[in-house]
């Protein structure tokens, strides 16, 4: 289990129960895309695009309604890596989140301007490719918490 911060239940022990869909997006030299995010409560971490599931949503359909969102890219070709649980703080909660990351293995395209809005909305500050090895030298906040280790077993075992 991945945990965030030392936080012990934000606002009251108030806890969000929530599940979410991951995108794990590699560029052509095998560095991953992560987002800035900023909480409003002075915390900011790094985390791969993705979402909570909405309604009835499988976790195959909240990725790829995720990567329209949160990439502008709307014909995804996806690929289940690997399954997962979180906890962390978040605004003003505690979030427990049973998670699925996904790898995009290829898209139509991201188009980060066409997502701008979204990206100031969900407090998305900025986006930036990551190599395993900057990942792991890295002090950041990252999410997952063990995401490059997760990465550098995928890339070895794909070779």
């Amino acid at each position: 289990m991945a945990v965030f911060g030392s936080d012990s239940g934000g606002a009251g022990g108030k806890i969000e129960k929530r599940r979410s869909a991951r995108l794990v997006c590699l560029d052509g030299e095998l560095r991953v895309l992560l987002f800035l995010h900023a909480d409003g409560h002075g915390r900011e971490f790094w985390a791969t695009p993705g979402g909570g599931l909405e309604g009835n949503e499988t976790f195959e359909e909240a990725a790829r309604r995720e990567a329209a969102e949160e990439l502008g890219v709307n014909h995804v070709d996806l690929e289940m890596l690997w399954a997962g649980h979180s906890e962390f703080p978040f605004a003003d909660r505690w979030v427990s989140q049973e998670e699925r990351f996904f790898l995009v293995r290829s898209h139509s395209g991201i188009d980060a301007t066409a997502v701008r809005e979204t990206h100031q909305r969900e407090g998305i500050r900025e986006l930036r490719w990551w190599s395993v090895d900057e990942i792991q030298r890295s002090t950041e906040p990252m999410f997952p918490t063990d995401l490059a280790r997760r990465l550098d077993a995928y890339l070895r075992m794909t070779g």
